[in-house]
């Protein structure tokens, strides 16, 4: 049996009546209520007195409230709380008291953590918003770009690399100089007679995969560190020299699949020393004087050669906005011949590394393997000029220069981010050294360590901009000791 009961219409229409009660609902009501109404007397008889109609049916109204309010309680308490659910299938593990060892790599690494996030991220991050509502990209652009279509620009550069005479000059680019598809790169910098560069590129695209370009470069600076030649090498002993070179040449380039390329190049150069004088040091002539230090093979030597070069890259690894991750392999050779002389040696080396992009957002990381060679073909001995050389990309802590000798080798474990379109940020750990002819001498006990932080602007291929804090210690033989500290700010040349 099933009782109906009237309901309010809603809105104008006419009254509806209620979803059938069971009998067996009303039933267990109507026994809860006499009891709470009339505690055990039957509440028909406790509401007699008032059993005018109105009361009659409004009786079991107030009653059925009273039932629902203590009933509540007994339901909440049969409906017990469900749990969380586990929605992406991984559990709560910062809830097991067994995995306390993950803080230990938390805590470590926290200062890392509170440096990108509240010195760079967060800074940059609100700095970039601004700059996008106030449009300061299209102002900048506006500034430093002129001719049809905007196709030309030019800005000015600063680098400062602590150790070395710091320098200032500009930037061009030119888009379809003289023709369609030619392109024009120049570059000067200057700090004074002591430190002048001028660099110019002219590439001719033949069509989307070749290219031929014609470069020529002037450089003389007098701010060169010497230190020595092999692994043993200390700071004890640095002292300067200039050197002045000249170069021009030709190359083509093919692009192959991904990133992959191959370059060959021909050209003559001439390379001549002058006296070193910067930041207070010693210029090499004066230590070979003393008898502080041994004449480098080839020093003070001018020599012209012709040279050639092959290079070739085979890299997987995808542009922008493609994750980061492959493999690359990067093989150079070159040959050089003295003119007018009977010397000829053959320079030659590469690198072999891997890449893990760990999120498919370019936060990279990058493990890799370089060695460099220079073996004498004839003639007499290699100008030490030409001897592969350690400091720079492969160990940042150091400065181009400080570890030289026949061979190279170095192994590096780096960590890249981005930080805003084309900024990176990166942090580079690396070992490695300066060895004897085909790495003899090798030892563990004779690797340095080099590791930095920085941040690097690559937004073309000729120009970057680099900001980066590194130190450099002694081998792991002489006590591993901080021996090099370095910091630069600056735009650098690419082409």
């Amino acid at each position: 049996m099933q009782i109906r009961r009237p309901t309010r219409a809603r809105g104008h229409g006419p009254a509806q009546e209620r979803a059938p009660i069971e009998e067996g609902a009303l039933q267990a009501r109507d026994v809860a209520s006499a009891h709470i109404c009339a505690g055990g007397v039957p509440w028909d008889r406790w509401l007699a007195p008032c059993s005018t109609p109105v009361i009659r049916n409004s009786r079991t109204s107030v009653c059925g409230i009273l039932v629902a309010l203590v009933a509540a309680p007994g339901v909440a308490r049969a409906d017990p709380k469900r749990e969380v659910p586990d929605y992406d299938g991984r559990g709560n593990p910062d809830a097991d008291a067994e995995r306390w060892p993950v803080w230990i790599p938390r805590v470590v690494l926290s200062p890392l953590y509170v440096a990108n996030e509240y010195v760079l991220r967060r800074p940059l991050g609100a700095f970039v918003r601004h700059a996008e509502r106030e449009r300061w990209a299209e102002s900048v652009m506006n500034l430093f770009t002129f001719g049809e279509n905007d196709r030309n620009l030019i800005v000015p550069t600063a680098l400062y690399d602590f150790g070395l005479l710091p320098c200032v000059g500009f930037y061009y680019s030119g888009d379809g100089v003289f023709a369609d598809g030619n392109v024009l790169r120049l570059h000067a910098a200057t700090w004074g007679p002591r430190w002048i560069n001028a660099t110019a590129a002219d590439r001719y695209a033949i069509d989307g995969a070749d290219s031929v370009q014609a470069r020529f470069e002037f450089k003389r600076s007098e701010d060169n560190l010497f230190f020595g030649i092999g692994p043993d090498i200390t700071s004890a002993a640095q002292s300067r020299y200039g050197l002045e070179r000249i170069e021009g040449s030709v190359s083509y380039r093919r692009r192959l699949p991904i990133a992959s390329r191959l370059e060959v190049e021909a050209g003559v150069h001439r390379l001549s020393f002058a006296e070193g004088a910067c930041c207070g040091d010693p210029s090499l002539d004066a230590r070979i004087a003393a008898g502080q230090a041994m004449t480098p093979p080839g020093y003070r030597d001018t020599y012209s050669t012709a040279f050639a070069r092959i290079d070739l890259t085979l890299d997987s690894r995808r542009p922008r906005p493609e994750p980061g991750g492959g493999g690359y392999l990067h093989l150079h050779g070159v040959p050089s011949l003295e003119l007018g002389g009977d010397r000829a040696w053959l320079a030659y080396g590469g690198e072999l590394g891997g890449a893990i992009d760990l999120t498919g957002h370019r936060r990279t990381l990058r493990a890799q393997l370089a060695v460099g060679f220079v073996d004498s073909i004839a003639g007499g001995a290699i100008p030490f000029i030409e001897y592969p050389m350690l400091g720079g990309d492969l160990m940042p802590g150091f400065v181009t220069g400080w570890m030289t000798d026949r061979s190279t080798a170095a192994a590096q474990l780096a960590y890249t981010w981005p930080v805003w379109l084309h900024l990176d940020a990166q942090t580079r750990f690396t070992v490695g050294n300066a060895f004897g002819e085909r790495l003899e001498g090798f030892a563990l006990r004779k690797l340095r360590m080099s590791g930095d932080i920085g941040l690097a602007l690559g937004a073309t291929e000729d120009q970057g901009f680099e900001v980066l804090f590194g130190l450099g210690t002694e081998t792991f033989e002489q006590g591993a000791g901080i021996t090099s500290v370095r910091v630069t700010v600056g735009s650098r040349r690419q082409f």
